[in-house]
């Protein structure tokens, strides 16, 4: 009985090995399915990066970069100067659904060569209401310039970018490098802006009175520490 066993188990041990190959050597891995061409030798992904090991699984995605950028949806923001959709575009139309509706569709205008035509009008109108908030109209950065007193700086305005100026040897002042360039200020810096600028009262002054500060809505920081020399910039969120 012992004995019988015995073979019963050798037997068994036999069939498991003889079924894990062939003849010719071990089975390989099955295929995948997941890469692509026909050589024998290093596969190529579908995302277009070498797939080391064709016979392996699933290749590992190939990591972001230039080589491999992600697909870009819809544009729902230009990330351009702040405050110009809030204080220019629709500000004082009194039905909230009309004034959203104008302020996605220019956040989600991502032809630039087209802003001033589109938009110049729209925030010409809205300037002409900001200038008088300090009861002085005129007074208005880059007004009179034009024939009709806030067309220049609507224009200005429309092509919603922050520029910055690489050869300059100094930074931190927001709308800096716009003011210098219309004339206000002698060096404006390298323009663009920190997360510490107080774009609000920057924007203010300059919309309602035509200088860099003034204007004031009170809030002049956040609640917290952010470093403007080094990345990310932006303090850690809060939990």
């Amino acid at each position: 009985m012992r004995t019988l066993a015995r073979t019963a188990s050798l037997l068994g041990l036999l069939l498991a090995f003889t079924g894990c190959g062939d003849d010719d050597g071990p089975t390989p891995t099955p295929d995948s399915g997941t890469d692509s061409g026909t050589d024998s030798g290093m596969m190529t992904m579908t995302d277009g990066g070498p797939d080391p090991d064709p016979d392996g699984g699933p290749p590992a995605p190939m990591p972001r970069g230039a080589a491999n950028p992600p697909a870009l949806g819809t544009q729902i923001d230009r990330v351009g100067r702040p405050a110009i959709s809030s204080a220019l575009i629709h500000a004082f139309d009194g039905d909230m659904a009309t004034r959203n509706a104008a302020k996605d569709a220019y956040n989600a205008d991502g032809t630039a060569s087209g802003w001033g035509a589109e938009w110049t009008d729209e925030i010409r109108t809205s300037l002409a209401i900001l200038d008088s908030l300090d009861r002085n109209c005129g007074n208005q950065l880059a007004a009179d310039q034009t024939e009709s007193r806030y067309t220049f700086l609507a224009g200005v305005l429309a092509d919603d970018q922050l520029y910055v100026n690489a050869a300059s040897g100094s930074c931190g002042t927001y709308l800096g490098l716009e003011a210098q360039v219309l004339g206000v200020v002698e060096d404006g810096g390298c323009g663009g802006r920190t997360p510490n600028d107080d774009v609000i009262d920057r924007s203010y002054s300059v919309l309602a009175a035509g200088i860099l500060t003034g204007v004031d809505d009170t809030i002049t920081t956040d609640d917290a520490t952010h470093d403007p020399d080094t990345f990310p910039f932006l303090a850690a969120p809060t939990e």
